[in-house]
């Protein structure tokens, strides 16, 4: 399973500084997301350390070696659902403890996504409301799910679909990497097919754009590059007041 890979950071119209930062590891085959959160550009780092921490562990799981599970290892899951796990924790471990050295980095926070494809397969697991799509057939289909008060809100039925677009808590996250405590990770897998297309991106974008939107964006016969400029662009003409990243891949 071979992919294809595009990626594209904008600061958007309102910002100042960038705090969405991305890895792509095409070796390891492995794409991170992190949208940082916190003032003074202390996002900026949460979202640099995070994104490098987990990359650092999966280049690591990648080689055939001994390896140091910080964490335990679980028999009953894959490795691959382990060696992510564990990168987002010692991730979330990295961030806290920088948080509680530094001053200037209290409560700094990121969220973070990240798909490791193996074969025929995508293993993802993310933290915080940075999303995951994947396009196949001309269908858009959302895998990760907002951790969010406002997707909270709405499982409970206590406010509508138009209500939660125009929340204006809609940017508080209930869980990011930076928290305290013990972060419990979860690791999901999607089966590819030649031609899927997957879409990773920060809120920036997605808080702009509709699925409808995006879809019809992502189902041109543009080349990947063109396509991450082309829902950029769209994101930022519509408003672009928040950092906009977008990585696709493309499984051949």
């Amino acid at each position: 399973g071979m992919i294809n890979c595009a990626a594209l950071s904008d600061v958007g119209r309102k910002r100042q500084v960038n705090q969405d930062f991305l890895v792509l590891n095409e070796t390891s085959a492995l794409y991170v997301l992190a949208d940082g959160m916190g003032g003074h550009s202390s996002g900026e780092v949460a979202a640099r350390v995070a994104a490098n921490a987990l990359n650092d562990f999966v280049t690591m799981a990648n080689e055939p070696q001994e390896m140091t599970w910080p964490f335990g290892y679980s028999t009953s899951i894959p490795y691959e659902h382990n060696v992510l796990k564990t990168g987002v924790s010692l991730a979330n471990l990295r961030v806290t403890h920088l948080a509680e050295l530094e001053e200037q980095y209290a409560g700094m926070g990121s969220t973070l996504l990240a798909v490791w494809v193996r074969g025929e397969k995508a293993f993802y697991s993310y933290v915080g409301d940075s999303r995951l799509y994947l396009l196949r057939d001309s269908q858009l289909r959302q895998l990760s799910e907002d951790e969010t008060l406002v997707q909270e809100l709405l499982r409970r039925g206590v406010i509508t679909p138009e209500e939660a677009k125009r929340h204006q808590m809609r940017h508080v996250v209930t869980r990011a990497i930076g928290m305290r405590g013990r972060l419990d990770v979860e690791v999901r897998e999607q089966q590819l097919q030649k031609g899927d297309l997957l879409l990773m991106c920060s809120d920036g974008l997605t808080d702009r754009l509709t699925d409808a939107e995006l879809c019809r964006t992502l189902s041109g016969e543009d080349s990947l590059d063109e396509l991450c400029r082309s829902i950029v662009e769209s994101a930022n003409a519509a408003g672009g007041d928040d950092n906009i990243t977008v990585i696709l891949l493309r499984h051949l």
